[in-house]
């Protein structure tokens, strides 16, 4: 089973959306396990109308680890899910309890989760959130290959140089040999916004990784609200181009 992490020091770049449709992409042709590791649990929200036991359920032994893992509506996909905020703004998960008072104590967790499923799925993903804490260490250590979400901001170009400083400092305190970064995403791209294409073009000049230009598309949204994937709603080609590339570089 490969493992990927998507993440940056970053809210609202897209790392929910690009998480489901990358897993729904490649549940085309594999089993595919999507973690759901946001507090926000907005990628839960996003394919599953209930929750029982979530990913917290587990990591604080409430239940057997496979427990929370639940088949979605897309084939070939399943979620183990973190119950997204309520219609009230109310966080109703214990994944920000575990993350403050227990994930310290744990720096193997996820790598020994992950482990528990190795047998049954071909690919799994990790949605993870924008803090760089020792939970989300934990969740890259367990990651094969970490893929940086970004948009055409300033603040995103920030966001993914704090981002690879950080990982790179990770790995060498955790002497992690896991945990490369061979494509960066760069999402919601206009090519109609001269910053849109100034930023996009400097961050493809950098070398080192393969780049993905996801273009910006309403289908996101339309996912979001309807949850569906964005390839069930019927995205703009570019957009599944874009996917399914990425994708394929992971397969790969």
């Amino acid at each position: 089973m490969k493992i990927i992490g998507l993440g940056l020091q970053k809210g609202g770049v897209g790392k929910t959306s690009v998480s489901v449709a990358l897993a729904a992409e490649l549940a085309k042709t594999s089993r595919v396990l999507l973690i759901d590791a946001d507090p926000q649990g907005n990628a839960s929200g996003a394919l599953l109308k209930e929750i029982d036991m979530e990913l917290a359920d587990a990591l604080l032994n409430n239940c057997p680890v496979d427990q929370p893992v639940t088949k979605t509506e897309v084939p070939n996909l399943w979620i183990m899910p973190t119950k997204p905020i309520d219609t009230e703004g109310r966080e109703r998960s214990k994944l920000r309890v575990y993350k403050k008072n227990v994930a310290s104590d744990e720096p193997f967790v996820m790598d020994d989760l992950t482990k528990e499923f190795s047998n049954d799925f071909d690919f799994c993903i990790f949605d993870t959130s924008p803090d760089f804490s020792t939970f989300e260490e934990n969740v890259f250590f367990a990651c094969d290959e970490i893929v940086p979400v970004m948009k055409c901001d300033t603040f995103s170009t920030d966001g993914l140089t704090i981002f690879l400083e950080n990982i790179s400092d990770f790995r060498r305190r955790r002497r992690c040999s896991k945990a490369v970064i061979k494509t960066i995403v760069i999402n919601e791209h206009n090519a109609s916004f001269a910053l849109d294409t100034n930023i996009k073009n400097a961050i493809i000049s950098q070398g080192g990784y393969s780049k993905i230009i996801v273009p910006q598309d309403q289908a996101f949204k339309k996912a979001q609200a309807y949850q569906k994937t964005i390839q069930e709603i019927g995205a703009k080609a570019s957009t599944l181009k874009a996917v399914a590339d990425l994708a394929a570089s992971l397969r790969g």
